[in-house]
């Protein structure tokens, strides 16, 4: 007889069963019950053997009968998950945590059985409409298999990376129990990517590219699932978009760049917490605190630089990808870099998305922000490509072999560009004391990093004459930059001639003034020892990272051209004009209003934060202050301090790190928005001063 149950939800159902059973294979081998029927962790007792023939029986006929439609079927699936339960509460007194998961999961599972929802087909089908284009055969498909597929791709993923990440089990079957629903994820989302390609959308062919790369690793199953994953994520994330939900979430989310923008960074810093946590990407193989990974991965998303941990000894080499992976993305900007890859992939994005960028990159008309996001990708992908190949000559000759040297070029060339203050030596840059060549290679990427895209397009534009000048943007940003650079050179080369710089010849003085001086507003990298450091120069050192770089850059800080227009405004109330002027152009005032707004919020951030520090950490005045301007501005040096943090100083710097690399940017977005004003007031006169 024949089930009357829906094929949609029998398929649901189906999933439902392979995910709860493959859960409960695993976690018989991960809990603890040295006693018990389980025995201990990774073994498999007799009856764990028989368990599991049980499981992949149930498993198999569950489904059959589900995609055929038997009726006795409706009886097994309730069976198997209620057994599952009750042979996971005697492990919870050894093992709470796996066995109340395994609990959860198929209590869930048998819920969602006994008490399926109501499916919103028709408003699904309208969603699929829009993206599939009216192809009658995907929208069937999707509509059919697209909430089974959905809980396939989240199972595989969870177990995934609990399995190979976090090496929960190191029995062959807990991976071959992976593998195998990994490729049953993998051969139903086929049909989803194929209806994609069909319709035009390159981006079925980049997601295929993990499974491509999977064939040169299929001797590595911890690899090859890893891929598997990777490209499951994709799907996953490409299966979510096209529901209704998901559509109405976005449409919200581009109505508000600067909360898109925080959201972004924040999923950005959480998934990177969750990579750098796993056991792989410690160099011991004992994974790191979740703290410390939060805060790895926050520093380098927001690309600051600030570590509790030395990551040249404290991760390994996948650790140091993961750390390279999030500077780059927190450098170049998540939306630019998702907005390039739509354009290379022959998609566009939606009119509310297109504003929303416009926002973002201060462009007017969505064709000078596509214009301008290409050249984001582009520019920093080249410069980063030059810096790492002169980089990676400088480390042969500090007798590193060429992998060595390489591998270190691309790294610190990309950490150089995008201010992330990241090193793979404990002394940051002090190999390179007397290596000017080295020097001057970082200078070079930090000052072109801290520029801004807006101004690196314009000079580009300069040198080719389809500008006779650059505009006032441009030219404020060079100039100031230029009158910071030269002054810290002169400073530093004051007060430290005799201190820091000490003991190295005349010429190396020189240049590592001018390194420090360009890499101390946000950069973060240090070729001489910060601790040495005169109080004169931490003084101006602090006013330096608190002013940052230029707008659009991937600098930290209020801002040069902040500063600049608050001059500006002083210079013009000092001469009894009730304007700011810049170079001959008047600038308007809601921009002056904006760079107030900024200024004193993070002063009053900054100043809270040190507040905080000094009540909760034992640590010196001008550490705790150095530190706290060093969050804010998402520079990264530092006098010691970091690494000394108690909890919750930890967290307080992790906040302020968030805020120094979006709050400002958020803050303009949201200053921007002009509301007329709806009641008038009468004018008043308060004294000043």
């Amino acid at each position: 007889m024949s089930s009357t149950i829906p094929a949609r939800e029998r398929r649901l159902n189906a999933a439902r069963l392979v995910g709860a059973n493959a859960f409960a294979l695993i976690a018989q081998l991960v809990v603890h019950m040295p006693t018990g029927y389980f025995g201990a962790t990774d073994e498999l007792t007799e009856l764990g053997r028989m368990y599991a023939i049980f499981l992949l029986i149930s498993t198999t006929l569950g489904v059959l009968g589900q995609i055929r439609g038997w009726l006795w079927t409706t009886r097994l699936i309730p069976l198997t998950l209620a057994i599952n339960i009750g042979l996971f509460v005697a492990p919870m007194m050894g093992s709470p945590i796996v066995s109340g998961m395994a609990i959860s999961w198929n209590l869930v599972g048998l819920l969602g059985y006994v008490f399926p929802r109501e499916a919103a087909s028709m408003t699904m089908r309208k969603s699929l409409s829009k993206q599939y284009l009216g192809d009658k055969a995907a929208i069937d498909w999707l509509e059919l298999n697209g909430p089974a597929l959905l809980h396939l791709l989240i199972t595989s993923l969870i177990l995934t990376t609990t399995v190979v990440g976090y090496e929960f089990s190191g029995q062959l079957l807990a991976m071959v129990t992976t593998l195998s629903l990994n490729i049953v994820a993998l051969a139903l989302s086929v049909p989803m990517m194929w209806g994609l390609f069909r319709q035009g959308y390159r981006i079925a062919i980049a997601v295929a590219l993990p499974i491509l790369v999977m064939v040169f690793f299929l001797g590595s199953p911890a690899i090859v699932l890893l891929l598997l994953a990777l490209y499951q994520g994709i799907a996953l994330v490409i299966l979510i978009s096209q529901s209704p939900v998901a559509a109405d979430i976005f449409d919200y989310f581009v109505g508000y760049p600067a909360l898109l923008l925080l959201v972004a960074f924040a999923g950005l810093s959480l998934i990177g917490t969750l990579l750098l946590s796993f056991p792989a990407a410690s160099a011991t193989g004992v994974p790191v605190s979740a703290l410390d990974a939060f805060f790895t991965a926050t520093s380098a998303a927001c690309i600051t630089g600030l570590s509790v941990l030395d990551i040249s000894k404290d991760f390994s080499i996948f650790g140091h990808v993961i750390i390279l992976i999030l500077i780059q993305l927190g450098g170049m900007g998540i939306m630019s870099i998702s907005t390039f890859a739509m354009l290379v992939l022959g998609s566009r994005l939606g009119l509310r998305a297109e504003r929303a960028l416009e926002e973002v990159l201060e462009q007017r008309g969505s064709k000078n922000a596509y214009r301008l996001t290409s050249f984001i990708v582009v520019s920093t992908l080249s410069i980063e490509s030059v810096g790492a190949v002169i980089l990676s000559y400088c480390f042969r000759m500090q007798g590193e072999p060429w992998p060595t040297a390489i591998w270190h070029g691309v790294f610190h060339a990309i950490s150089a560009f995008c201010q992330a203050g990241f090193a793979l030596h404990s002394d940051s840059l002090m190999i390179f004391q007397q290596n000017p060549l080295a020097l001057m290679t970082f200078s070079a990427l930090i000052v072109l990093g801290s520029l801004g895209f807006i101004v690196l397009a314009a000079l580009l534009s300069w040198s080719r004459g389809e500008l006779r000048k650059p505009g006032l943007h441009a030219q404020v940003v060079l100039i100031v930059t230029s009158v910071f650079l030269v002054t810290g050179v002169v400073l530093f080369l004051l007060v430290e001639w005799n201190s820091s710089l000490a003991g190295l010849p005349a010429i190396d003085r020189v240049t590592n003034a001018i390194f420090q001086s360009i890499s101390l507003r946000s950069a973060g990298l240090n070729s001489v020892d910060m601790t040495q450091v005169r109080p004169a120069s931490m003084l101006f050192m602090m006013f330096f990272m608190f002013v940052g770089g230029a707008p659009g850059s991937t600098s930290g800080g209020i801002k040069v051209t902040t500063l600049a227009i608050l001059i500006a405004s002083i210079r013009g109330i000092a001469s009894g004009q009730p304007r700011v002027v810049l170079f001959r152009h008047q600038i308007p005032q809601d921009i002056v209003y904006r760079a107030a707004a900024v200024t004193i919020m993070s002063i009053m951030i900054g100043l809270t934060l040190l507040f905080v520090l000094l009540l909760t950490q034992q640590l010196p005045f001008e550490m705790l202050a150095f530190e706290a301007i060093s969050a804010l501005g998402t520079v990264g040096l530092s006098l010691g301090a970091t690494s000394q943090l108690n909890a919750f100083g930890k967290l307080a710097i992790i906040l302020v790190i968030f805020i120094g690399r979006v709050g400002p940017l958020a803050l303009a977005l949201t200053l921007r928005k002009e509301k007329p004003a709806k009641i008038g007031y009468p004018q008043a006169r308060i004294l000043i001063g």
